[in-house]
């Protein structure tokens, strides 16, 4: 075997990150998120050790703007101590510097690069089995390519950026760049930073976003974590995904078709839900179950997160009674009347929807929360308004 080496690729741990999109009533959990960021923190240094890697890179959005701390900042550079790896950061658009950083000063391991791209060779220029090639951000809303300037040479050569590429942009572009020009720069491995999705741009030259490393809202699902990337002999022979984020987001649907009791549509819920999980929950399909979860939600909330040990973070009810619908209209009772009022809220403009939900004096003081909903969610509103009326109505009639 040739010349070998392997690094860690990891991105965007926002440390201390407030999980502020997430509505907690129970305190050991949410001790237990904040926690988290720092549990991946433990894992990246844990894994370095056990798989005895040579470096670890670190692309961007290790703090997080709203919560960083100095303590937030002593962990993560005692952890990088501990751990006796050289390690390379390029800071990235939550990565704000303060005041109070030069006070916590990085131990001698640590290679942050500048807002210039910078060549810092592993181990040195020597004796080199990589060029490591990176650039911090200059500011939080960075609109220059960081990419243009970086350039890969004869050796085995490594990309540091966080960046927004263009093919998979999610709207706000900080440092964005093209794919096509990363591909021609002599570059073997792009370690990006900045998407939350693990995505693999191209392979030979590699270009990485390994994703966050613990998800912090529901849009995060599935597992996180990083990439242990082995080089042999000039060229990629093994990449790894290993976990990092103890705590796991899972959309989770059960269908209450066919199913006689909650026994049996929770214990399918169990099947799929990894302990300790947030939940975000969605009830399909048809059947007298639906009653029981549309009338007594909180209830069946509870019950869901007792056999799961997990938290339901939202639930969302796409399933129906067993009314017909079409007939109930027809019959000219109270409920006939309340189905065809409905449809016609559900058939209204967006302003005119909102305001007819907003008629009351509680609606009115949280106006500005319907406006911030899609048409699809205010329609899901009255759609359900109506379903538990229905449940209620016909309640003991079926």
């Amino acid at each position: 075997m040739g010349n070998q080496f392997k690094f860690i690729h990891c991105a965007d741990l926002h440390l201390d990150t407030p999980f502020k999109n997430v509505a907690f009533d129970d305190k050991a959990l949410s001790a237990r998120m904040v926690k988290s960021s720092f549990d991946v923190l433990d894992r990246i240094m844990e894994k370095a050790i056990s798989e005895n890697v040579d470096f670890i890179i670190f692309s961007g959005d290790i703090f997080d703007a709203d919560s960083g701390t100095p303590g937030s900042r002593f962990k993560f550079a005692e952890a990088l101590r501990k751990s006796g790896k050289r390690c390379y950061v390029a800071y990235g658009n939550h990565d704000y510097r303060r005041q109070w950083e030069d006070s916590i000063p990085f131990p001698e391991n640590v290679i942050v690069f500048p807002d210039t791209a910078t060549n810092v060779p592993f181990p040195s220029e020597e004796n080199k089995l990589t060029d490591v090639i990176g650039i911090s951000h200059s500011m939080k809303e960075e609109p220059r390519d960081l990419t243009k300037d970086i350039r890969g040479s004869n050796t085995f050569s490594i990309a540091v950026v966080h960046c927004d590429v263009d093919s998979v942009s999610e709207g706000r572009r900080y440092a964005p760049c093209r794919l096509d020009d990363l591909l021609n720069r002599n570059i073997d491995y792009w370690a990006l930073g900045h998407i939350h999705k693990r995505i693999t741009l191209n392979e030979y030259p590699h270009v990485i976003y390994p994703g966050n490393t613990q998800g912090r809202s529901p849009k995060e699902t599935g597992e996180k974590g990083a990439y242990i990337v082995t080089v042999t002999d000039n060229r990629i022979s093994e990449m790894k995904f290993f976990r990092t984020g103890p705590i796991l987001w899972q959309e989770v649907e059960a269908d209450i078709t066919g199913k006689q009791n909650v026994t049996d549509l929770v214990s399918e819920i169990a099947r799929v839900v990894e302990k300790g999980s947030m939940i975000r929950l969605r009830i399909m399909g048809s059947g007298e179950l639906d009653g029981f979860v549309r009338l007594q939600k909180q209830a069946f909330i509870k019950v869901v997160e007792e056999w799961t040990s997990s938290k339901v973070e939202s639930l969302q009810l796409s399933c129906v009674p067993n009314i017909n619908i079409e007939e109930r209209k027809k019959t000219g009772d109270f409920s006939s009347v309340m189905i065809i009022e409905s449809e016609r809220i559900m058939a209204m403009s967006r302003k005119d929807m909102i305001d007819t939900i907003c008629s009351s004096n509680a609606s009115k003081k949280i106006r500005n929360v319907f406006e911030g909903m899609t048409d699809a969610e205010l329609k899901e509103i009255v759609n359900d308004a109506r379903m538990a009326l229905l449940e209620k109505l016909t309640e003991g009639v079926r």
